[in-house]
């Protein structure tokens, strides 16, 4: 099922599907994510299974806020900062897992990578949802990040259970990923979020 991003009922039904343990592709303000509902591990595992990503490879998480954020990790006063600075946006910060998820996501590393987007789309999903959702980018592991949508309908249609279609999404760089959990934190991949933006936090 393919549902147009910019009409009333696209959040609705994305939600829907994800509580119903669907798994999803849809947009965010750096390029389109393939994601699940967090508690649902065997929709987890289909992520795993659909991008041929390896199982010892975690699985980023959205949260709408940093209230919604406790519900899977534990906010240091770092990370509290840079969420204060940067959130909503393309900044990752990798924070102590708090116990609740499935080993799956987590690939048994003690540690989570959360964020909250500033993407349109998502902003309206979580006013649907009370549950993160994990998020990885919608390609093949291993492959190109996909921007066009014609490339994410050809490679998903027949393997998810709803694509949010908003046509082609602008270039990026991904989002910047920080390790908040060792001192000093340590920059794990650049990307909107500029080295140099965050100089006064490394």
């Amino acid at each position: 099922m393919i549902v147009k991003s910019d009409t009333s009922e696209a959040p609705e039904a994305a939600a829907s599907t994800l509580k119903a343990g669907g798994v999803i592709v849809y947009p965010t303000e750096t390029l389109y994510g393939i994601g699940a509902l967090v508690f649902f591990e065997e929709s987890v595992r289909r992520i795993y299974e659909i991008k041929g990503r390896p199982s010892g490879n975690p699985i980023p998480i959205l949260v709408k806020d940093t209230h919604m954020l406790e519900q899977v990790a534990e906010l240091n006063e770092l990370a509290l900062s840079l969420a204060e600075k940067f959130w909503p946006g393309p900044l990752t910060l990798v924070l102590k897992d708090a116990g609740r998820l499935p080993a799956l996501i987590t690939a048994g590393t003690g540690k989570v990578a959360v964020r909250v987007s500033s993407g349109i789309f998502v902003t309206r999903l979580f006013e649907f949802i009370d549950t993160p959702l994990c998020s990885t980018s919608a390609n093949i592991s291993g492959s190109e990040d996909i921007h066009g949508f014609d490339y994410i309908r050809s490679t998903f249609e027949d393997k998810v259970d709803l694509i949010v279609d908003y046509g082609n999404i602008p270039p990026s760089k991904g989002s910047t990923i920080i390790d908040t959990t060792v001192n000093p934190p340590q920059l794990l991949r650049e990307g909107d979020v500029t080295a140099s933006n965050l100089k006064e936090f490394l």
